[in-house]
């Protein structure tokens, strides 16, 4: 009998025996950084039977579909032992412009903590998974056949794809040039063509004269060996096999093998290759308010703001959407709010990356809107929320907060605003910030441009206009702390208990179950997030205290995931104070005269 058909059987099997047990099976999902412009959703799948608990990564660089889509079928797998994390589009803005990098290689972001693009904000989260990992596996695509030997052009040392990848053969007593030799004894049974079996890849990278060590040196896998002391290995297929079906099958097959290897035991879904194909090419219409476009036109009326949404809300096997306006490239619109104050010719939608139709766009009424009297008024979002300040006001905001500016009411040219501090392209900086999401993070910001603030404890950024022919014009924004206040939780008899927020205190609580209602700040709930121990929570969600076992309560921001502090809850017999109705959550957004206060200006 074939090696192949012995694999087949073997996986029938294992298919029966997992009918038999699957009602044990549970999988919960998590979208961290939600309706900002790069939402990381995670997958956490339990096992029928204890083990250990593995992630499993994709889509950390957005032109290798194959690593997202065979993540995503990993994650709809039936677990019979152990757990699994699985990360299946680490990086959905460079998924949706089909790009490697949008600011910076993601995956060389794990040599620190860096804070100053989002790829820093998500590499915070994916450290913060991998610490509840006892292994990782991550899923790439690269360039031709890897081979110690040089054999041809596209097959030798410097290629990558076909291999699994690993920093060493052995580290601290971890072998993992064995694990991975055993496992590839196993994953070429299933591949007929030679030339496209994978090869163990040994980058030597905590050696001084391995020729990889810059580069792997500040990568996930390296970060996770070194610092964490498990076993990683990258799994590549090659980008010059231009079957995708068969790269996914083959991929999650290597993946599956793996995981069994690291003590996790899972049947992966039924891959039909041409139907992975079908999927990945699937177009999706959007309404834009409310009209449902598959390209063809769109009316929108001038001034109006655009509300873009999927028509079809299934979603097969995670697909991303994006929808770019033809002026703003990159700026989803599906995850942001748009006001038509400048005219913009057409609206592309993307589903993985992938251009699916481009729809012309018709505006009804004179663009620009009517200019209103007076100083030059400028529109701007804070969390969703329209605001307009006026030349020489000030916006409040909270650090975290999400801002995006629109734009200048009436203005009949192509507008320049520049928040001075920050790049939103570093690598084209001409001084536009206009249209792209920004999270008000002092701390990422460019330190010389910071400002005197007159409100205690706040610093001042300037946003100057610098439109050619347009006459000059700025406003300020300053940003205050956020100041966590209370979480209001709810037990299961229904009684509201409010924890003053005390960070590094610790508060009795009798062992049990609790809602999360309630989270507030002196800024909107939506950018905090809780956490009970490692477990994210939504209000809604429930968490256990359990006797004898003190549970760590933090709170994070939402938006950038930067810790704001940690309460001990502590079982015990004694309540803390009770309380009914809403938490209050101070959120201002109002914008001040301040002319007197304006500074000179540099082009960041």
């Amino acid at each position: 009998m074939a090696k192949h058909t012995l694999w087949a059987t073997s996986l029938i099997l294992t298919l029966l025996l997992a009918a038999a047990t699957a009602q044990a099976s549970t999988r919960t999902g998590f979208v961290f950084f939600k309706g900002t412009q790069y939402p990381l959703p995670v997958l956490f799948v339990r096992g029928d039977a204890p083990g250990p608990t593995v992630m499993v990564q994709g889509g950390i660089q957005g032109d290798e579909p194959t690593g997202f889509l065979a993540a995503q079928y990993i994650a709809e797998s039936h677990v019979l032992k152990g757990n699994l994390i699985v990360v299946p589009r680490a990086n959905v803005p460079s998924i949706h412009v089909h790009k490697r990098a949008v600011n910076v290689d993601m995956n060389r972001r794990f040599d620190r903590d860096y804070n100053q693009y989002y790829e820093d904000r998500l590499a915070r989260v994916v450290r913060f998974l991998l610490s509840q990992s006892s292994a990782l596996i991550h899923l790439h695509e690269g360039s031709g056949f890897y081979d110690t030997k040089y054999v041809s052009q596209l097959r030798n040392p410097q290629r990558w794809g076909q291999s699994v990848i690993i920093d060493a053969s052995v580290h601290d007593q971890l072998n993992l040039a064995q694990l991975v030799d055993d496992a590839l004894a196993e994953i070429n049974t299933s591949v007929d063509n030679p030339d496209y079996r994978f090869r163990l890849f040994d980058t030597r990278t905590f050696e001084p004269d391995s020729r990889y060590r810059a580069e792997m040196s500040k990568s996930l896998t390296y970060y996770a060996l070194a610092n964490l002391n498990i076993p990683a290995m990258a799994v590549e297929v090659s980008k010059n096999i231009g079957a995708l079906g068969w790269k996914v099958k083959h991929q999650v097959f290597a993946v599956s093998v793996l995981l069994r290897h690291c003590g996790v035991d899972i049947v992966p879904p039924r891959i039909d290759e041409a139907e992975v194909e079908r999927n990945y090419a699937r177009a999706q219409a959007v309404t834009v308010n409310g009209q449902k476009v598959e390209g063809g036109s769109v009316d929108v009326k001038s001034g109006d703001t655009l509300s873009v949404e999927p028509a079809d809300r299934t979603d097969p096997h995670g697909q991303v959407l994006a929808v770019f306006a033809s002026d703003r490239q990159g700026q989803n619109l599906v995850d942001a709010p748009r006001m038509a104050l400048e005219s913009f010719r057409t609206l592309e939608t993307r589903v993985d990356g992938r251009r699916v139709s481009t729809t012309k766009v018709r505006f009804d009424g004179a663009m620009p809107p009517p200019t209103p009297a007076g100083p030059p008024v400028f529109v701007c979002w804070i969390n969703g929320k329209s605001v307009q300040v006026k030349n020489g006001e000030a916006l409040h905001a909270v650090a975290g907060d999400q801002f995006l500016m629109e734009g200048v009411l009436g203005s009949k040219w192509r507008e320049v605003l520049n928040l001075k501090g920050y790049a939103a392209r570093p690598h084209a900086n001409d001084g536009q910030d206009m249209g792209w999401e920004i999270i008000l993070d002092p701390e990422s910001f460019m330190g010389k441009y910071r400002l005197p603030s007159p409100i205690p404890g706040a610093v001042r950024y300037q946003v100057v206009r610098e439109t050619r022919g347009a006459r000059p014009a700025s406003f300020y924004i300053d940003v205050v702390p956020r100041r966590v206040i209370a979480v209001k939780l709810v037990d299961a008899a229904g009684r509201a208990t409010v924890l003053h927020w005390t960070s590094g205190g610790e508060i009795s609580l009798p062992p049990g179950e609790y809602t999360v209602a309630e989270t507030s700040s002196n800024g909107p709930q939506s950018r905090i997030l809780a956490l009970a121990g490692t477990r994210p929570l939504q209000p809604g969600d429930t968490f256990r205290v359990e006797p004898g076992r003190p549970l760590l309560l933090s709170i994070r921001q939402a938006t950038t995931f930067a810790g704001l502090g940690v309460m001990t809850l502590v079982p015990g017999p004694e309540k803390p104070q009770t309380a009914e109705g809403a938490l209050k959550n101070d959120a201002p957004t109002t914008a001040t005269s301040d002319a007197a206060s304006r500074r000179p200006h540099q082009r960041s």
